[in-house]
Formats: C-alpha cells, structure tokens, sequence
C-alpha cells in the first residue's frame, strides 16, 4: 500500500448502521480520493462535503492533493479543489 493508503486506513473510523460496522475514511481524506479520481460527481461531492462539515484538514488534503498532482502531472487536480474550497472563502490556492 502507499503511504496514503496506510494513513486512511490508520485514520479510518468505524461506524456502525444497523447489524452493520464498516470502517469510514475521514471528511478529509474522502475529499482527497475524490480530488484524485477527479470525476465531475467526484468534485460536486467535494464541494457538498465542504458544506456539510466546513473545517476539514486543509493542510492536510493540499499535501496529499498536491502530491497526486505531480506525480500525474495533472495541476488541475488541486487547482479545483482550492477552487471549490476557496468558495467558502476559507481557502487560497
């Protein structure tokens, strides 16, 4: 596994619906596998996580969005999230 992956997992919580435990990444870090998978559903969930729980870790998914990035050369993957966080006027690219 990447890092990444690892810090998710380590990171992940545990919810229970029913009968039912499944294990939940954090606000945070849904928002950076979205930023990855970079899909037009992808960033309008973005933007409505950002809505819903307003104070993600900001430091945090710049890293790892950042880090995506450039390894697939594709800047556009943190300039949409700046974008969509800066909405809220929270954030800066």
């Amino acid at each position: 596994m990447l890092p990444f992956e690892e810090e998710i997992v380590e990171r992940s919580v545990m919810v229970r619906a029913g009968s039912i435990s499944v294990r939940l990444p954090k606000q945070d870090d849904l928002i950076i596998l979205k930023a990855v998978a970079h899909r037009l559903q992808d960033l309008l969930d973005i933007r409505a996580i950002i809505e819903s729980h307003p104070d993600p870790n900001r430091k945090r998914i710049e890293f790892w969005v950042r880090q995506f990035a450039g390894i697939l050369e594709m800047p556009e993957l943190w300039l949409d999230v700046a974008d969509l966080s800066a909405e809220d006027g929270r954030t800066q690219r």
